[in-house]
């Protein structure tokens, strides 16, 4: 992502990836405010093998969002500018088409499915860190806490509606063959577990749009916690 947004402005770049945004210009925790799909395909045409994911000739979807125009642009400029192809992991994936969806109609409650996992966690007293899994009782309430401080670095204050409570499907947690709607994240040594589910949201529709647009839970910034309204 960072490569990139490089190509299109550096100094760009380097802030989001060295500083990003933050509630205030003295706050200590920043945010990314953007999130991406892993690549989506059907699932015939996927194989692993070992660590690496081998993927048969076909079209592929890459979903990236953010609400911020500035990151839009520059993300567009630079997959428009690499030309013909992008390249991910050492492989040369042609661009078809670089296309704008509309954004969602968001009701009172809204059915989401995963593209990504989501990661949520609760720090304990002795400063470690417990990642969450979709069926502990502190997953809906870590996701809204986090929503809540990314609405407040963009909007600079707590929507007028607060209330979000989040609930991931029984019937697919309890099928034996999606194991627990979780899935394992390493991300340079570090294993995190997410949770990989549909969902659905009640409450706030202003939570949910910056959960669309920024990414539900954290490490956004590593394409974790992405999600699309489900089609009813």
């Amino acid at each position: 992502m960072y490569k990139l947004l490089a190509v299109s402005d550096s100094e760009y770049a380097q802030f989001l990836h060295e500083e990003g945004y933050r509630e205030a210009a003295s706050a200590e925790k920043a945010c990314k405010l953007f999130t991406f799909s892993g690549l989506r395909m059907q699932a015939s045409r996927r194989q692993l093998n070992g660590d690496r994911l081998s993927i048969s000739a076909g079209p592929l979807d890459w979903f990236i969002s953010s609400p911020r125009d500035e990151f839009l642009l520059h993300s567009a400029t630079g997959l428009l500018s690499a030309g013909s192809t992008v390249n991910i992991s050492g492989a040369n994936l042609d661009i078809a088409s670089v296309e704008v969806l509309p954004t969602p109609e968001f009701g009172e409650t809204t059915e989401f499915t995963c593209l990504s996992p989501i990661v949520a966690a609760v720090y304990r007293e002795d400063r470690s860190t417990a990642y969450l899994r979709p069926t502990d009782p502190e997953f809906s309430d870590a996701v809204r806490a986090n929503l809540l401080w990314k609405h407040r670095v963009l909007r600079g204050a707590d929507p007028v509606e607060c209330s979000l409570v989040m609930e991931f499907s029984p019937r697919y947690l309890a099928d034996p063959k999606n194991r627990g709607g979780t899935k394992l994240v390493n991300f340079k040594g570090i294993s995190m577990v997410g949770a990989l589910a549909p969902f659905r949201l009640t409450g706030s529709k202003e939570l949910m749009r910056v959960g669309y647009e920024c990414g539900f839970g954290g490490k956004n910034g590593i394409g974790c916690g992405m999600a699309a309204v489900r089609e009813q």
